[in-house]
């Protein structure tokens, strides 16, 4: 072993140590979840009604088979007779995140019994059209904002939850024969913490790419809350994976770096104390509490958002309070997972004090082999906590990390890189996915060239693992421009992104498969899926920040 390993080692083992019983205070996590209250937003609210009655129709070209197609009667819906029409469903214009009430008025004789509806929100028009029963959801049945409303005599309603829709079906399902009613007031107050700062995008840029920035903005904006969200429908959290990829396009969007700088508290006053490591995702209410499920991907990320936020406000004082956490990530995971050759050799390994632990990267069509993944994020976010450290003068911190980054990549490069074939394959059945293709060059496994050559060779596999989400696909394009594949990143974003706004998204999906709309990691079970969610969020930080790429 060289001096250089030793001086490497030494470090990790220090991981292990006893030292480490307690790696945070009580009085230090409170102060930060402190410092995360007085950074809580107070929210916009717009009061809003719905802009149209439409039809939902099936068109086997639409997203799912459905579309919504306006027809008139909208000003009905307040003067004639629902008792008669029955059934309505209504289009608030765009998605929206918040309160909804809604109040009927007498047009015959007096109410005189409670009236009850039957009320569905839906994100996309086949939410209303795809049968509900028989649930076969892997997750909480009670996520599906369908609702039985009664109505006393004050005629009044107002949901109990908030609600994350853009269409509305009412039905009634329990009327008087001795009074008749229409509807007075439907009130939809939509909330959120995004400010009124938006992209700036040149005259050049075409047509589908500020169409995707608008989109990418409307994603952003309704999952902007007391936190960043992950999906205002479901699950309404803070995740850490998608937290990077809001606080990017934060940057380039609203600039609201209040919201990041409480969520990266909040992230750090609810780690575990013991072991320093942090958990994946948290609630916000009723007081704000982690889930205790640790995803080493995503602990990793948090190296890079703390360093986002710092090359984006220079605040130094909260990059250097939270410094200790972010180093914390990497010295526990690089500690206790690398073997002796320097690779994250058991992606299922478990880390003490952690309920559980698993290394994610994407909800795949196809079990995803995560080796390569994993070694390329570590050493991305060696990369990361390394510059953090120069510019936050803390460059002796660091001076051995320089070295365990090049141990990583090495090992990288030759478990991983198959030279004959121009490819990255991961694990023991050498598999080929855009995903560890996509962080093996971001993580620097591989240089400029052999990227390239990796990323045209996993494109033309019609065996490779494609990514399931718009979250795994931010990370190829970000792989495309890193090695200067300015072309096929912008054609990527045109073609994927691109699609569900051709398809008609005004927010951006938790999935798109193209070539399967039904997909869904949740027992296939699509009402489930999340239509706004923050993961997808990123184009509009690529638009914005490589001009020359997406701007002419």
């Amino acid at each position: 072993m060289k001096i250089s390993d030793i001086t490497v080692a030494a470090m990790l083992a220090l991981c292990t140590s006893t030292a480490f019983a307690q790696t945070y205070t009580k009085a230090q996590q409170q102060a930060w979840m402190e410092k995360a209250g007085l950074c809580k937003p107070v929210l916009d609210t717009t009061v809003c009604h719905p802009v149209a009655v439409v039809d939902i129709v099936k068109d086997d070209k639409a997203f799912q088979g459905y579309k919504a197609v306006a027809r008139p009667g909208i000003d009905d819906l307040y003067t004639k007779s629902f008792k008669q029409m029955k059934s309505v469903t209504l289009d608030f214009g765009r998605h929206m995140v918040g309160n909804v009430s809604f109040k009927i008025k007498d047009i015959g004789p007096m109410q005189d019994a409670v009236l009850r509806f039957k009320v569905t929100f839906g994100e996309v028009p086949s939410d209303l059209a795809l049968p509900i029963e028989p649930f076969t959801g892997s997750l909480s049945r009670g996520w599906l904002q369908d609702f039985t409303c009664d109505v006393s005599y004050d005629g009044s309603f107002t949901f109990n939850r908030r609600i994350s829709a853009r269409y509305m079906k009412i039905e009634a399902v329990g009327t008087s024969q001795y009074s008749d009613f229409c509807f007075d007031d439907i009130t939809f107050k939509a909330t959120t913490s995004a400010t009124q700062h938006t992209a700036e995008l040149a005259a050049t840029t075409p047509q589908i790419f500020k169409d995707i920035a608008r989109v990418s903005e409307n994603t952003l904006r309704d999952c902007m809350q007391g936190v960043f969200e992950d999906g205002p429908k479901r699950d309404q959290r803070l995740w850490m994976g998608d937290l990077y990829l809001q606080a990017l396009a934060n940057t380039a969007t609203f600039k609201n770096y209040g919201l990041t700088r409480r969520c990266l508290y909040l992230l750090a006053g609810l780690a575990n104390a013991d072991n320093g490591l942090l958990y994946s995702n948290l609630v916000e209410y009723p007081q704000p509490h982690a889930q205790n499920t640790f995803f080493v991907d995503y602990a990793l990320l948090y190296v890079s958002t703390l360093a986002d936020y710092l090359d984006a406000t220079g605040d130094t004082a909260t990059a250097n309070e939270l410094w200790t956490v972010a180093k914390r990530q990497v010295d526990v995971i690089a500690g206790k997972a690398l073997d002796s050759k320097w690779l994250y050799a058991d992606t299922g390994y478990q880390f003490d004090g952690m309920p559980v632990s698993m290394v994610f990267f994407d909800w795949s069509p196809v079990k995803l082999d995560t080796h390569a993944a994993i070694q390329g994020c570590l050493a991305n976010a060696v990369e990361r906590l390394c510059s953090m450290g120069v510019k936050l003068g803390r460059k002796s911190e660091v001076k051995s990390y320089g070295t365990l980054q090049e141990r990583l990549r090495k090992a990288g490069h030759a478990a991983y890189w198959d030279k004959k074939n121009h490819r990255i394959t991961s694990g023991a059945d050498r598999q080929t996915s855009y995903i560890a293709t996509a962080w093996a060059v971001i993580g620097g496994l591989v240089n400029a060239n052999e990227g390239r050559q990796a990323i045209k060779a996993v494109m033309a596999d019609g065996n490779a693992i494609k990514p399931g989400t718009p979250y795994a696909n931010h990370f190829l394009v970000a792989a495309m421009l890193k090695c200067g594949m300015d072309q096929e990143a912008r054609d990527y974003v045109e073609d994927y992104w691109g699609g569900m706004v051709r398809l008609g998204a005004d927010t951006f999906w938790e999935y798109y498969v193209p070539e399967d709309h039904m997909f869904s990691s949740y027992n296939g079970y699509t009402l489930l899926n999340s239509y706004c969610h923050a993961w997808s969020c990123t184009p509009v930080y690529f638009i914005v920040n490589y001009p020359d790429v997406f701007q002419r």
